[in-house]
Parts: structure tokens; C-alpha cells; sequence
């Protein structure tokens, strides 16, 4: 696996990489406060400790260019609605400054859902697709990274590197 990993990294090393919401809303929310990640109080951070919040700063890091679109912020917003009322204002007024060195890719929706993967994977994953041969997709969702591949399409399970020696 970690020959594929870093064939993939290496590829993309250049061109960029795109965060999916999960992880992104672990660098919001760890770099607010890394004691609500894997805290058990936060359901959606539940999973994540802080040695992954490392690792995907690492991560980013090491890519020279990190892009966004719309659909994923908007959906880190919309996961910060199960944060207690102040910390989750308190992420949302660290929202801007998070991601202000992040560039926006404006893909229209109707693109999006006009890709294959809009059925079984919604709007934001479609547009995801629609962008997966320009930059790398980071994502724990094991079902993009299938369904991607089906399509022929590239992405990197964050559980992956986890342990890899090149982010260790």
C-alpha cells in the first residue's frame, strides 16, 4: 500500500491537494482547540486524536498548493452545527482565517450533477470528482475513494497514512 500511497503523493505533489469535509473540519476544529478532537463529546471528531491533526497538517504542508471548492466549506460549516453554541461560534470566527490561504475552485452544480457519481454520492463528492484529475483528493470516506475509483478516478484514504514513514 505505501508504494501506491507514495506513487499517488508524488503525482500530485505539484498540482495540489483537496481536503473532503471530515478532514477539513479537523483542521478547523483542531487548530480552534485540538482538545475537541477525539474527545467522544464531538460525534463527527470522535474518530480522529490528535496525532491525525498532525498528520494532515504535515500533509498539507508537503503539497505546494491546497484548493477547496464551495461545497466543502459549506458542508464544514453546516458539521460545526453539532459543536456547543460558543465553540462553534468561536470556529466559525476562525473559519476565515483557516482557510484564507486555501484557494476556491468554483465549480457549478450542475456540473456536478451531471457526473455518474451525483446518485450515490450527492453534490459535493460529484464535484469533487469533476476536479479528482487536477489535484489530489484527501478523504476517510471510504465510499468516494470506491466509487472514485470505479470511475477511474484517483483519491487518497487518509487512513492510509496513518503510520506512513514519509509523514511519521
Amino acid at each position: 500500500m505505501s508504494t501506491y500511497v507514495d506513487s499517488l503523493i508524488d503525482r500530485y505533489r505539484t498540482k495540489g491537494i483537496l481536503i473532503d469535509a471530515n478532514l477539513a473540519l479537523l483542521y478547523l476544529v483542531g487548530g480552534y482547540d485540538l482538545r475537541l478532537v477525539g474527545d467522544g463529546k464531538y460525534n463527527k471528531l470522535s474518530k480522529y486524536d490528535a496525532e491525525d491533526y498532525h498528520l494532515l497538517l504535515r500533509l498539507k504542508r508537503f503539497f505546494g498548493k491546497a484548493v477547496t471548492t464551495p461545497h466543502v466549506l459549506t458542508e464544514v460549516s453546516n458539521l460545526t452545527n453539532d459543536l456547543p453554541e460558543r465553540t462553534k461560534a468561536e470556529c466559525l470566527r476562525k473559519f476565515y482565517e483557516t482557510f484564507v490561504g486555501i484557494d476556491e475552485l468554483t465549480i457549478p452544480s450542475l456540473d456536478a450533477a451531471q457526473r455518474p457519481e451525483f446518485y450515490s454520492l450527492g453534490l459535493t463528492d460529484s464535484a469533487l470528482a469533476l476536479v479528482s484529475d487536477q489535484f489530489l483528493i484527501v478523504t476517510d470516506d471510504l465510499r468516494l475513494v470506491k466509487k472514485l475509483n470505479e470511475s477511474r478516478l484517483e483519491a487518497l484514504n487518509f487512513n492510509h497514512l496513518r503510520g506512513h514513514l514519509r509523514f511519521a
